[in-house]
């Protein structure tokens, strides 16, 4: 086939982008934005100098489309090509390698010729894991860097089909993380927090975790673990402050908001739910330091609540190893509170010993936490072990710069310190003046 007349395939027809079809590809489809897409190219100067070639290397070139991987002409030339097309692309400097070019072999403001080949492509991977079990089709991008929060509240249009045979079709609006309740597969609630606003793709959903698993709703008719495809329209979405935008006060009443629903869907048996809003909790306060005492405990109230229910709900679940793993973190806490109220009731009975004891075992637990080094830190005080105490208190300074407590500690431990040493000076001066009044018998 002769080859076609150039084509100017830049979005503003501004000629930066000349396309010449050398080859016609086979049926209509093409890339979509996120795919990633195998090509053999060769790479040529103005001079018809080759500057790079796929070919001599014996290597297709793979790279995921408009995700900035290349040069700009070759995102937006590619993703006009069909299976098994082969086009000339002339790409001017501003869509290439720019002013600056890419030393040595292209030189500044270099306009370029490839030829490509379109071998073939694969929906972009946006599983969790990288498997393969969510794959992604762009049909519409939407606003760039528009993306909902992990609990935001979506308004979406979702069609659900199994083998060309649609099973799903709604407008929907559910809080992210809770698809389930209208029917939805957790596959796509996945999804969702990759949309842009205004996105249509088609997801592409397998394996059990993702899908409806081996217990599909009876309404769906579809086969146990089956493949199924969903095209998904997001309109909108609310957007939820992201945790390192939360205050404190903020983050304890998001995760007092999770465990209510965490509580609500496991009386309802909705055990997937309540684990993910049990989960919710552990997200936003398991790295929480800067709060005040009467709200760690709150938080730490929250936080046993939900390792209880967590490891409850894997139970039921049949997920054992969770199960265990969040008895243990049970465990770890309650011996942690068991510590810190030994080491608190020995240090009000004056066995100082007892309260050091206490808290270095809380602090094999927990080895920043502030109340098992501040008593620590007042049990060798009142050891007299002033450098050691003045340590403990500067590693609370390190974990929390703002405790005023510790810092006005270690002004006190100073002036112990210099107490106990014009001490230590007066006792040896006494002691050897008197040795120096003993008559010497020989």
């Amino acid at each position: 086939m002769a080859a076609s007349e150039p084509i100017d395939i830049t979005p503003n027809k501004d000629g930066g982008i000349l396309k010449t079809i050398k080859k016609e590809g086979t049926g209509s489809a093409k890339p979509t934005p996120g795919t990633t897409v195998k090509v053999h190219y060769v790479g040529t100067l103005e001079n018809g100098e080759t500057f790079d070639s796929s070919r001599e290397r014996g290597t297709e070139f793979e790279f995921l489309l408009s995700r900035g991987q290349v040069i700009r002409g070759w995102d937006i030339g590619v993703a006009t090509m069909k299976k098994g097309e082969i086009a000339d692309f002339k790409i001017r400097s501003d869509y290439g390698y720019g002013e600056s070019g890419s030393m040595p072999k292209i030189p500044p403001n270099a306009t370029l010729n490839f030829e490509v080949e379109l071998i073939d492509w694969s929906a972009e991977d946006i599983s969790p894991n990288r498997d393969g079990t969510i794959l992604r089709s762009v049909i519409v991008e939407g606003e760039k860097l528009a993306n909902p929060s992990e609990t935001s509240p979506v308004d979406v249009h979702a069609v659900g089909s199994y083998e060309g045979r649609v099973f799903y079709d709604k407008e929907v609006t559910f809080v992210l993380g809770e698809g389930s309740e209208v029917g939805l597969p957790e596959g796509v609630d996945r999804a969702l927090r990759r949309f842009c606003r205004g996105e249509k793709s088609t997801i592409r959903l397998s394996g059990t975790k993702n899908t409806y698993g081996s217990n599909p709703p009876p309404e769906y008719n579809l086969p146990p673990n089956a493949t199924i495809e969903f095209t998904i329209f997001l309109k909108s979405f609310e957007k939820v402050p992201a945790l390192w935008e939360m205050t404190a006060e903020k983050k304890l009443e998001e995760a007092t908001l999770a465990k209510e629903r965490g509580t609500a869907f496991l009386k309802q048996n909705k055990l997937k739910l309540a684990y993910n809003k049990y989960k919710r909790i552990e997200d936003i306060l398991e790295f929480e330091k800067s709060m005040d005492p009467e709200q760690k405990k709150t938080r730490d109230d929250l936080m046993l609540a939900a390792y209880l229910n967590l490891s409850l709900t894997a139970s039921k679940m049949g997920e054992m190893l969770d199960c265990i793993k969040y008895c243990d973190k049970t465990r770890d806490d309650l011996m942690l509170a068991a510590y810190l109220n030994l080491s608190l009731t020995a240090s009000k009975m004056g066995e100082m010993l007892d309260c050091i004891k206490y808290c270095d075992k809380a602090l094999e637990l927990s080895p920043s936490n502030v109340k098992a080094l501040y008593r620590k830190a007042g049990a060798r005080a009142a050891l007299s072990d002033f450098d050691e105490a003045k340590k403990m208190y500067e590693r609370i300074l390190e974990v929390d710069p703002e405790n005023k407590a510790a810092a006005q500690q270690i002004l006190v431990v100073r002036q112990m310190m210099k107490e106990q040493l014009e001490r230590d000076k007066k006792r040896y001066k006494n002691l050897f003046s008197k040795i120096s009044d003993v008559t010497e018998v020989f």
